[in-house]
């Protein structure tokens, strides 16, 4: 038991030891010649360096040009190589303003689209993995604001269904609830 209370008494020693090096590294540490360093007081958003052999090209600040991000910029540019939006394009469009209404279905749904020129016109209902579920127009219509209505009732389970509008090359899918 005496050998037991020796170590202890020699580990506590030798952890006290260690604490007061470690104590006097840190003041000493805090002492240290700071009359070298410059007080930088206040910041005034430059940066300055300090080192006395700094090169001759940073003899003066560090200064940064950059225009901030400002959401609200109008202005637009293009990079390099890429080709300005044409703001004809958005009128080239064949099929515009289309409206699925009411939305949750119960038995009878309306489609609402405006067509710019004759075309070929398909309206099908898919569900939600993407299958075909059934087929509510496919022919060809003139130019012009469209309204088409459906009795879905038969043919559709309750559940979100999606319908895709095709006219011509473009196309436009909308979600529907049926209950």
């Amino acid at each position: 038991m005496k050998k037991f209370y020796l170590k202890v008494f020699v580990y506590s020693l030798f952890v006290c030891h260690l604490a007061v090096t470690q104590a006097s590294a840190i003041t000493s540490f805090q002492a240290r010649d700071t009359s070298k360093v410059k007080q930088a007081g206040k910041y005034n958003g430059k940066i300055y360096d300090t080192r006395p052999n700094k090169p001759s090209y940073l003899k003066t600040t560090v200064g940064v040009d950059f225009t901030p991000f400002n959401p609200f910029n109008t202005k637009t540019s293009t990079l390099p190589g890429a080709t300005p939006k044409n703001p004809q394009q958005d009128n080239d469009k064949i099929l515009s303003n289309v409206k699925v209404f009411p939305n949750p279905v119960t038995d009878q749904i309306n489609l609402s689209y405006h067509v710019t020129k004759e075309s070929n016109v398909t309206i099908k209902i898919m569900d939600v993995l993407g299958n075909e579920v059934a087929t509510l127009l496919s022919e060809r219509t003139s130019s012009g604001e469209q309204l088409n209505t459906f009795n879905i009732s038969s043919k559709l389970n309750s559940g979100f269904y999606f319908i895709r509008l095709m006219v011509g090359n473009e196309t436009i899918v909308k979600r529907i609830s049926v209950q």
